[in-house]
């Protein structure tokens, strides 16, 4: 009796620790895509002088978060669609 609930105990462990290192490994790197699609989207918009940019982020399907850019230029407001890569890195604006 004893052996069965001492099994029982060291696989509910197991299975706890897998699940912590799991939520932990995963939620950390979404965030620094996205992150880092924000940043790279706000340094396209400030070399096109925009000004009071805001940026929405969502993840699409594969390799692209699209990030949605408010701010004002020149005194008009200004909306674009910037597209990041998390392969390449990359991001532009859906006019380039």
């Amino acid at each position: 009796m004893m052996k069965s609930r001492t099994n029982l105990t060291g696989a509910l462990a197991l299975a706890a620790a897998l699940g912590a290192i799991v939520l932990t490994s995963a939620a950390p790197a979404r965030a620094d895509d996205e992150d880092q699609a924000r940043k790279a989207c706000r340094q396209i918009a400030k070399g096109r002088d925009w000004k009071g940019i805001d940026a929405d982020v969502r993840k699409e399907s594969g390799n692209r978060i699209v990030v949605t850019m408010t701010g004002e230029r020149k005194g008009q407001d200004r909306d674009r669609r910037c597209v990041y890569n998390t392969k390449t890195n990359e991001a532009k604006f859906d006019d380039q």
